[in-house]
């Protein structure tokens, strides 16, 4: 966050946009060389990165420090795919990648579960060898080392107390905690990759390694518990299925890598300057897309045209837009940062409001509540409608705003004109 904040503050958008997209070409960019390196011809090792993008994008949409998770998650998977072929300073290079990585986002958690479950399966086959039962102590002590490495940050032992408990509640209210949907696009990609595993492991001649095929098997499971889990799954494949589906591609149809498939070089540096020529405008505006998630340009515009000032009851997805365009004379009741900021009970009490169930009124019977903005598709709109107390004093086809009939943001917001705006911010550039 602090290197994405440096990055808005010296060239705004395009700083974030650029940033963005500099830590997704490094990710692809090792991924793409690590296939060519596994024997698949340029062409293949495209194809095979486009469907990692596929999976990937679920978490690409964004900008968002999830995007180092990405880079570092891969950086494991090379180190340990390394360390099985023998090369010893990859095995003592991950403690160092989970010292960077945990003082960059929570996800170095998966990384710590991938380093366990290869570690774990190397121990058990060391054991199970009667020549190679020295080997186990150093897998047994890598992982206490990393997570030692990950204990290096501002807060200590209690960052990875407070992810755990993040990562092990529901999170109805955010659609990539949910799990996968076969019936999605990217649910299709899933399967696809799946079965390209698959056919890859049982028909390849080379060395299947069990410790990675572990690795493998645990990560293809994580989307069944959440969406935002897929884009770990996108590397395991390319990284850990790779090589095997190298050598069955070769072996299937060899003619395909002739040199009648090289691309020549003049032709590549056009191409990439045509595709940078057309990707230029969306440096300079990150745009609102309401099939993505809306947010109420019209209702905060009138807002901030009334010079509003006071306690907004809202919902988590629009917590921060509000912040932005009105703060700090509107504070909100939640926003996208959650537990990092709100008490369990106060997320909770968010969490009511949403669905309109329980105490969901709770909120409103706080004194220090002077509006409640919220979604016309909401339960919660029906609600304050016919709640004691409110008045409905703005709508629009995406959002509704509440006051206290006595309240002086009611008069200032119905004199108010909001403008020509699209209620879901449809095409504003964020913020």
């Amino acid at each position: 966050e602090i290197l994405f904040g440096a990055a808005f503050t010296g060239l705004g958008v395009p700083g974030l946009v650029a940033f963005k997209v500099g830590l997704i070409l490094t990710t692809v960019g090792l991924l793409y060389w690590r296939l060519l390196r596994y024997g698949l011809h340029p062409l293949r090792a495209g194809l095979v990165v486009i469907t990692a993008l596929m999976l990937l994008s679920v978490g690409l949409w964004t900008i968002r420090p999830q995007l180092f998770t990405y880079l570092f998650f891969l950086l494991t998977l090379l180190l340990i795919d390394a360390a099985e072929r023998g090369h010893k300073w990859a095995l003592w290079t991950l403690p160092v990648v989970m010292l960077v990585w945990a003082n960059s986002h929570g996800g170095f958690l998966a990384g710590l579960g991938v380093i366990v479950t290869w570690a774990g399966a190397r121990i058990l086959l060391l054991l199970r060898s009667a020549t190679r039962k020295t080997g186990a102590l150093p897998l047994a002590v890598l992982p206490a080392v990393c997570v030692a490495a990950t204990l290096v940050n501002p807060y200590g032992v209690n960052l990875i107390s407070f992810l755990l408990r993040t990562a092990t509640v529901a999170r109805p209210e955010i659609g990539e905690w949910q799990p996968i949907s076969i019936g999605s696009p990217e649910g299709a990609v899933y399967l696809v990759a799946l079965g390209v595993s698959i056919v890859a492991l049982f028909g390849s001649t080379r060395p299947r390694r069990p410790a990675l095929l572990a690795v493998l098997f645990v990560t293809a499971l994580l989307p069944m518990q959440a969406l935002r889990h897929l884009p770990l799954f996108a590397l395991s494949f390319a990284v850990l299925v790779g090589e095997h589906l190298s050598d069955v591609w070769n072996r299937w149809s060899p003619s395909a890598g002739s040199s009648q498939w090289k691309l020549p070089p003049a032709v590549a540096f056009v191409g990439a300057a045509i595709f940078l020529g057309a990707a230029v405008p969306y440096f300079s505006c990150v745009r609102i897309d309401p099939s993505f998630i809306s947010f109420p340009g019209r209702a905060t515009a009138l807002m901030k045209a009334a010079d509003i000032r006071g306690n907004v009851a809202t919902f988590f997805d629009w917590g921060e837009y509000l912040i932005w365009h009105l703060g700090p004379g509107v504070r909100v009741s939640i926003d996208g940062r959650r537990e990092t900021v709100y008490s369990p009970a106060v997320y909770n009490r968010s969490l009511q409001f949403l669905y309109g169930v329980g105490e969901w009124d709770a909120i409103l019977e706080d004194p220090r509540t002077d509006m409640a903005l919220v979604g016309r598709d909401q339960p919660t709109y029906n609600l304050m409608r016919l709640k004691p107390g409110w008045i409905l004093v703005y709508e629009d086809p995406l959002s509704a705003l509440f006051t206290r009939p006595d309240s002086p943001q009611a008069l200032a917001i119905r004199n108010a004109v909001p403008g020509e705006l699209p209620p879901d911010g449809d095409d504003l550039c964020f913020p």
